[in-house]
């Protein structure tokens, strides 16, 4: 047999992983870019709930003076949800229909 048929390492497949190397810690970019995007959310939700009524804050348990200390306790889950009401304009892929 050829030599390079048969070789048990070949250099196109990369080595497995080891211990160390799977629960390394993001890179500090890695981490400057999710901060920055959990930042960008945080604000996007604040906006959005300053732009309701008072009325409709009311009727969800949030004082317009508290919206910063509510948003800051969400869940990056929570805060990544969209706004359910008729006023805004929803793309159809979000409600289980086809995009035109």
């Amino acid at each position: 047999m050829h030599p390079h048929l048969v070789k048990s390492d070949p250099p196109h497949f990369p080595r497995p992983r080891t211990a160390s190397q799977r629960n390394r810690k993001p890179g500090a970019f890695r981490r400057w870019l999710r901060t920055t995007f959990l930042q960008w959310q945080r604000r996007k939700m604040i906006e959005t709930l300053r732009g309701m009524d008072d009325r409709l804050l009311r009727d969800i348990g949030i004082d317009r003076s508290d919206i910063p200390r509510v948003v800051n306790g969400l869940t990056d889950r929570e805060l990544s949800m969209r706004p359910v009401s008729p006023d805004v304009q929803v793309d159809a892929r979000w409600r289980g229909g086809r995009a035109a």
